[in-house]
């Protein structure tokens, strides 16, 4: 019975991250290629799989090389400026778009930094990913740290520091997840981490 135990764990460990993995792909798929879904089927009279979500990308990225030229820009901020004064609308769509500028900006600092800071109480150490160093309290400069949940890293709490309280892990962004996600057991060998209060 141990054995057969043994087996069927070691079978489950190979097959419920594959299986979830190809899951979420597939409903990430369907997700994004039923928005144009009804569209390309006006078009060519049928369903055809994998269109719409072409035509997305194709769309994404006119749109992109729209707002990237002179006119594009100027059209874009003009909308976005009426958009950003309707009440109701704005309460939506100003906080996104200031979390999706800073995700997507390539000198924004958001999500860069992987740290370690001491939370939820002395004595613990928690991952975390910088979101801003460009604000005060009082005349104290500090730095926002996001600390995600795990294994979902969707949630979790923003949190306010000096910035001598905040170690930078030397690890990607991507490796910083991964440690989220697996709840450490990713984690493995020496850590080193500098000071964030060293990076002015």
């Amino acid at each position: 019975m141990k054995k057969i135990r043994k087996w069927f764990l070691s079978g489950l460990a190979v097959i419920l991250p594959v299986g979830l993995t190809a899951f979420i792909l597939v409903w990430l798929f369907n997700l994004l290629d039923g928005i144009l879904r009804d569209l390309i089927a006006l078009i060519f009279g049928r369903n055809i799989p994998g269109l719409g979500l072409l035509f997305l990308l194709t769309f994404i990225l006119l749109v992109g090389l729209f707002t990237s030229n002179f006119v594009g820009s100027k059209i874009t901020g003009w909308l976005e400026r009426i958009i950003g004064r309707i009440p109701l609308i704005k309460s939506v769509y100003n906080p996104l778009k200031k979390i999706i500028s800073g995700l997507s900006s390539d000198t924004a600092e958001s999500f860069k930094k992987v740290v370690v800071v001491e939370f939820p109480m002395k004595g613990s150490k928690s991952i975390g990913f910088i979101t801003n160093t460009n604000f005060s309290i009082g005349d104290t400069d500090k730095v926002s740290v996001f600390i995600p949940t795990t294994p979902n890293p969707t949630n979790g709490f923003l949190i306010m520091l000096d910035k001598a309280d905040v170690e930078i892990l030397d690890v990607t962004v991507n490796e910083g997840l991964n440690m989220v996600v697996s709840m450490g057991s990713s984690m493995e060998g020496n850590l080193k981490t500098r000071s964030a209060s060293s990076q002015n």
